[in-house]
């Protein structure tokens, strides 16, 4: 592509810009350069620029890489800015930049491979890109480096198909044409290029670089047939060549998962990894080499673990190379490649057609036990509060990486059998004990590793287990007294509790001993003892019921000592117990334990409290939240909601003195939820004062939490099942709180208020789901869509998927059948065929109809610049239900919003392109494709036009709007 004369304006201000960028010039004027640079990749200019500047003598270093990036950027975003000729032009210049590169520098070379392989993908009267470039810079071995750099790239390139605005059927001629058809040749120029000598060294890599690229074009057979195959292996034994020929065989290895349609390139790959064995205790003091090896054999046994089921002992050797592997112990992160085989190899061989393969690898699995408790152990040291060495980021990882072997021996148990695999544990714990008996030295990492296996493969154990639980049990208390093995034993009990409940005459010394645990100072200690205790109290219930007195006695006096969520734990283990009394118990014993927090909340509350003091108050309700949220009603018998009524006055009275404190609002709303949720009909007489506290709280604090208890109160008395005196004052209540809620956020920039803005969307949306028709017809429909529009210019998830819920919903009463199937009993829905009436589907089609651009504008600006990438879906979501009701007037609004959006952004022909696109899936009922040609249409217009610096945050028209409320 040649310099013209007008290139030179050009040139100056765009070295000028680079030299501001690159040198030490002070933040503003690099940010004006920047901006500058960007919008000179944008512009038609940057073509012949870009070509002058690689063809340049005398240019800098940094602006030839600069050029060779924006031309790459150019061919993949803004190709409609060339016609055909001058495109051919480009071919042809970039092919003549390649023979001038050839020697380097490799990132300019990266570059315009890259950009050359976009451009391949694109021109489609290109007839052979691959020719081409052999037949420009030569097949000689001194141009390996350069053509491995194109071949390497291309398929690459061709798979990141959303980048290029092709349709589905262009593309798959384009690839089959480029790629396919040439399959063999570059296989053949792969296996020239591996046996020559005259190759540089510094260029092999990228052979096998390249076949990792191309695997998926070429035959798999036709791989394993060339000497290519023996040529991968054996660079494994060149310390250069090992990493680029470890991924080419990992993704050979990866193709060949489908094993009957691979049936003939396995025996031979499978001879080459065995043959490679000996290298794992070869390469045990050199981890990076490890590290490959264990990748190969984990890739090996995942893609062949049917094959190892149904032949094991053929393929028993690759299960024992993976063994090795696991059992290496100076880097956890390379033991961690071979788990998902250990996984997938254990659900086939647990089957009853596999139980040859079970019995012949037992043994295997037996020594996988003893491999993973050995790497359970932690660090030995004589500091044991500093065994990481203050690493905390090593320490954090050990921790989650014990639980991942912890699966890796539950996958054990279901080989060798839960009580073989709890007996190996419970020997090595033996014997430690024996060793310390007789006076030697033990380790309490030696005790505390098998206890922490013990704990993990608890789900696996059958609650009939008796040949080894009871030994467990009566050693697990008798340990050695050490902070770490207590902490591990009582954590061993607690997952054991439902094997307890089936054996209560081990019941009481297991309490003994976890009870024990909250008086002792080690506060990790104190946490599992009550994690424990919860565990006892919710599976062994039925031996605790006359218990009640001396746990609350117990309750009371372990409360004010521990922390807060050791503190929740036993709470929800105590209530547990009140829940499980008879009926005529049951009132008596949530008295017990609950009428004392409520005398200590209302004391605190009349009295005035500073932030911490009001946190106080906030946990002892959440404590009140715990029992009622377990203490539920026994069928139509509700004995506890006698103690919520006495309650009820006092959390009001807190309510009046302290709903100031979002602290003591959010607790009390979420107390009221759990009381109307699991209470239902029993709290009927509680929703007039409820409803009231509700709206005046809101009112007074504008907190929005009280917005979402009224969404949940909307949601439990609106329905059907209610009478109609009830259903009436609810939808009173709810259209006054959204009423309220209009007016407040009507003040603020929604940006300030997005909790607000969420819980009043999902009050919004149980008011539609339980008074459709009523809500369509009322005077907070409108509102509710205006503030909607205005919500979509937020960039925050939560509130954005309320609001989009809350229009998909709406929307969808457009069709015949409800997106619901709960109606208000005087909403006139027909229940028998559970039909939109047509005057209300009129009625919502007439909604859209006059605020269809705007929607379509607000989802489109959120889609494109805005929106968190987990609402894209909805959005999109909303997008089609839209299209559906409306057709060819949302294809309008769609093509109106595109105009808005900025010059040069998209041609005319790439928007008659989309549009035509979507109106012909849309005609045939297609909605899917409807649905992923709006994704792939915002796809590609952010890539090409949005970039981390883009200033605009909306389309034009909507990023500004208001919401007013009078």
């Amino acid at each position: 592509m040649a310099s013209t004369g007008g290139d030179d304006a050009a040139l100056a201000p765009f070295f000028e810009a680079l030299r501001a960028l690159y040198s030490g010039s002070d933040s503003r004027t690099k940010e004006q350069a920047n901006q500058y640079l960007e919008q000179f990749q944008k512009s038609e200019q940057a073509w012949s620029v870009t070509y002058t500047v690689l063809s340049s003598g005398t240019a800098s270093a940094e602006a030839k890489v600069f050029a060779a990036q924006t031309l790459r950027s150019k061919i993949v975003y803004d190709m409609h800015q060339l016609a055909p000729g001058p495109r051919l032009q480009l071919r042809d210049s970039i092919l003549g930049l390649l023979a001038t590169y050839k020697a380097g520098p490799k990132v300019i070379v990266t570059q315009l491979c890259v950009a050359l392989a976009s451009l391949a993908l694109q021109l489609l009267d290109w007839e052979n890109p691959v020719q081409d470039v052999l037949t420009a810079v030569g097949s000689s071995p001194d141009s390996a480096s350069l053509v491995l750099e194109f071949l390497k790239v291309l398929p690459e390139e061709m798979s990141d198909l959303k980048k290029i605005s092709l349709s589905d059927e262009e593309l798959r001629t384009r690839t089959g044409a480029v790629l396919e058809q040439n399959a063999m040749q570059i296989l053949n120029l792969l296996v020239m290029y591996a046996q020559s000598p005259q190759v540089p060294a510094a260029s092999q890599p990228y052979i096998f670089e390249c076949l990792n690229s191309w695997i998926r074009e070429i035959p798999i057979s036709a791989i394993v047939a060339s000497p290519l195959l023996d040529l991968t292996f054996v660079a494994l034994t060149n310390p250069e060549l090992f990493d680029a020929a470890t991924d080419a065989i990992c993704s050979l290895i990866r193709e060949t998962r489908d094993v009957y349609e691979s049936a003939e390139s396995v025996p031979p790959l499978y001879a080459k990894v065995i043959a490679l064995r000996p290298l794992i205790m070869q390469s045990k003091d050199d981890s990076d080499a490890f590290r490959n090896l264990t990748r190969i054999f984990a890739e090996a046994g995942e893609a062949w673990h049917m094959l190892i089921a149904r032949s094991p002992a053929e393929y028993r050797p690759l299960v024992e190379a993976i063994a090795e592997c696991t059992a290496f112990d100076d880097d956890l992160e390379v033991v961690q490649y071979t788990f998902y085989f250990w996984y997938i190899l254990k659900q086939m061989i647990v089957l009853e057609r596999y139980q040859d393969a079970r019995l012949e690898l037992q043994d295997v699995f037996r020594k996988l036990v003893d491999i993973m408790i050995q790497h359970l152990h932690y660090p030995y040291g004589d500091d044991d509060s500093n065994l990481f060495e203050n690493d905390k980021e090593q320490e954090d990882k050990f921790r989650s990486f014990r639980h991942e072997m912890g699966d890796v021996l539950k996958d054990c148990c279901g080989v060798v059998g839960a009580a073989n695999a709890l007996q190996m544990a419970y020997d090595k714990v033996n014997v430690c004990l024996q060793a310390q008996a007789a006076g030697e030295k033990v380790a309490w990492q030696d005790v505390e590793a098998p206890l922490f296996s013990m704990r993990t493969m608890a789900r696996e154990v059958d609650l009939a287990e008796t040949s080894v639980l009871p030994n467990i049990m009566n050693m697990l208390v008798h340990l050695p007294e050490h902070p770490k093995i207590r902490y591990a034993a009582t954590l061993v009990l607690g997952r054991y509790t439902e094997w307890t409940a089936k054996h209560p005459e081990y019941l009481t010394f297991q309490l003994n001993y976890i009870t024990g645990g909250f008086y002792l100072k080690d506060l990790d200690v104190l946490s599992a003892a009550a994690q424990a205790l919860m565990h006892f109290c919710r599976d062994c219930s039925q031996h605790l019921m006359d218990s009640v007195g001396q746990l609350h006695e117990f309750y009371e006096k372990v409360a004010p000592e521990i922390d807060l969520d050791s503190l929740y734990d036993i709470t929800d283990g105590v209530a547990h117990i009140v829940a499980g009394q008879p009926v005529d118990k049951v009132y008596e014993a949530l008295r017990l334990f609950c009428e004392p927090i409520a005398r200590r909340i209302l004391a605190a509350a009349s009295v005035p409290a500073d932030e911490k003091a009001c946190r106080r108050i906030a946990d002892e309700i959440e404590l009140l939240d715990t029992f009622a949220r377990l203490v539920r009603p026994d069928g139509d018998a509700d004995p506890s909601f006698q103690f919520w009524t006495e309650v009820w006055p006092m959390l009001s009275t807190v309510l009046d003195n302290k709903a100031d404190s979002v602290f003591i609002s959010e607790r009390s709303c979420k107390l009221m939820r759990t009381l109307m949720s699991s209470h239902k009909q029993h709290f009927v007489p509680l929703l007039q004062p409820v409803a009231e506290k509700l709206v005046l709280c809101f009112d007074k604090t504008h907190h929005g939490c009280y917005l979402w208890a009224s969404g949940i109160f909307v949601r439990e008395f609106g329905t059907e099942f209610m009478d109609a005196s009830v259903q009436d004052a609810v939808w009173q209540f709810g259209h006054r709180q959204c009423m309220s809620g209009f007016r407040m956020i009507s003040a603020h920039k929604f940006s300030d208020i997005p909790d607000i803005i969420e819980d009043l969307f999902r009050l919004l949306e149980n008011m539609l789901t339980n008074f459709p028709y009523i809500f369509l017809s009322s005077d907070i429909c409108k509102p509710a869509l205006d503030a909607g529009l205005t919500a979509l210019n937020l960039e925050k998830t939560e509130p954005l998927f309320a609001v989009l819920d809350f229009f998909h919903d709406l929307f969808s009463f457009g069709f015949e059948t409800p997106p619901v199937s709960r109606f208000s009993a005087d909403g006139g829905a027909d229940k028998a065929t559970n039909t939109v009436p047509i005057e209300v589907q009129q009625a919502v089609k007439a909604l859209i109809m006059t605020n269809g651009l705007p929607i379509t504008t607000g989802i489109f600006s959120g889609l494109i610049y805005s929106f968190p990438r987990e609402c894209l879906a909805d959005a999109s979501g909303v997008m089609l239900v839209i299209l559906r009701l409306t057709g060819a007037d949302a294809v309008q609004w769609i093509s109106a919003t595109i105009d808005l959006l900025p010059a040069g952004s998209i041609t005319q022909d790439e928007k008659v392109k989309f549009l035509t696109s979507i109106s012909a899936h849309l005609q045939a009922s297609d909605h899917n494709r409807v649905r992923s040609q709006l994704q792939d249409f915002v796809n590609w217009y952010t890539r090409r036009n949005i970039t981390p610096r883009t200033t605009l945050r909306g389309i034009a028209n909507h990023e500004n709007l208001k919401f007013n409320f009078a």
